[in-house]
């Protein structure tokens, strides 16, 4: 190859430059979505759809706990007894007439170690039982 001569792009490549020169693109994610809410069992986390170029028409939510898919469809996840103790993500998908871009997943949220079915411990001595007083 001559000092000056440019590589062919691949056919993936001349395809999204010929999207691009014409000015029809799928949705460009510019700004990760963000979860906010409290990490605790029972309470409402939230997802910021993003910011998104090429005009999205629709969003859809994906909330990941650990990895593992536990909600889809909604903005709003009621964090469950079995998220405890794990982290919670959201994934957005926007679509226009286009097609369709998943963002990265959002920050995760810890959440808090569920107390429920924990037991106070009791005394291991009670005074005046049980001594033959």
């Amino acid at each position: 190859m001559a000092e000056n001569d440019l590589p062919t792009p691949t056919q993936d490549e001349a395809d999204v430059m010929s999207l691009q020169s014409s000015g029809i693109l799928g949705p460009v994610c510019n700004d990760v979505p963000v979860v906010t809410g409290n990490g605790a069992v029972g309470a409402t986390l939230n997802c910021t759809m993003g910011n998104w170029a090429n005009e999205p028409d629709s969003y859809a939510y994906q909330w990941q706990s650990d990895g593992a898919v536990v909600g889809t469809d909604s903005a709003d996840y009621t964090v469950a007894a079995s998220d405890a103790g794990k982290s919670v993500c959201c994934v957005v998908t926007a679509t226009n007439e286009h097609g369709s871009s998943m963002a990265p997943a959002s920050n995760a949220v810890a959440i808090a170690a569920s107390a429920r079915g924990t037991k106070e411990a009791e005394p291991a001595h009670r005074e005046g039982r049980g001594h033959g007083r």
